[in-house]
C-alpha cells in the first residue's frame, strides 16, 4: 500500500499552484480592442486589461476590478471565452515571457458600462497606458502572449466561439 503524505521523496516535485488571473475582452462599438500598454526599458508590449484572482471574489469579479484598477472603466463582464495556461518550464529564454510563475489565466468577454477610460487608480508597475486598438489591426502590436492575437483577430470576423475554448500552454 502506498502512502501518497509520505516525505520520502519519490519523483519530481509536485507543481506549485498557478496564479490564477482574470482578463477582460473589451471591444467598443467601433470595433477597438482596450488593451494596457506597458513599456520597460528593452520593450513595449500590450496585455488586455485583467490579473489576479484575489481570496473572496470570483474570477469575473477580478476581471471588473482589475479594469477599473487599470483603466478607469467600469465594465460588466459576460461570458467565458478563453482558458490559457502557461508553463514557464516550457518557455526559457523566451523575451516576451520573462514570468517564472506558472499561471492559469481566464478571459471574459466585457462590456464597458462607462463611456471613457477614467485615470487608472491602481496601474501596474510598468504601465505606460491605455489604449483602444483597431480590432483589424491587432497584429500591428505586440499583444502578449503572443499566440492570443489570431483568437482576438477572430473576434473581428466571427460573433465568437460560442463556447469556452482551452488554449493550452499558450506562448
Amino acid at each position: 500500500m502506498s502512502d501518497r503524505t509520505s516525505s520520502t521523496p519519490s519523483g519530481p516535485d509536485p507543481a506549485p499552484d498557478p496564479r490564477v488571473s482574470a482578463r477582460a475582452v473589451v471591444i467598443d462599438e467601433d470595433g477597438r480592442l482596450l488593451l494596457i500598454r506597458h513599456r520597460t526599458e528593452d520593450r513595449e508590449f500590450h496585455v488586455l486589461p485583467g490579473g489576479r484572482v484575489e481570496a473572496g471574489e470570483t474570477a469575473a469579479e477580478a476581471a471588473e476590478r482589475e479594469v477599473l484598477e487599470e483603466t478607469g472603466l467600469h465594465v460588466t463582464v459576460g461570458d467565458l471565452l478563453w482558458v490559457r495556461e502557461f508553463l514557464p518550464d516550457r518557455h526559457i529564454g523566451n523575451p516576451h515571457h520573462r514570468t517564472r510563475t506558472r499561471q492559469l489565466q481566464l478571459y471574459f468577454s466585457a462590456r464597458a458600462i462607462t463611456a471613457d477610460t477614467q485615470s487608472a487608480t491602481a496601474p501596474d508597475g510598468t504601465q505606460a497606458g491605455v489604449v483602444w486598438h483597431p480590432l483589424t489591426a491587432i497584429t500591428d502590436l505586440v499583444v502578449l502572449p503572443l499566440g492570443l492575437r489570431k483568437h482576438l483577430s477572430a473576434l473581428g470576423v466571427e460573433e465568437g466561439p460560442g463556447r469556452a475554448v482551452y488554449l493550452g500552454d499558450l506562448a
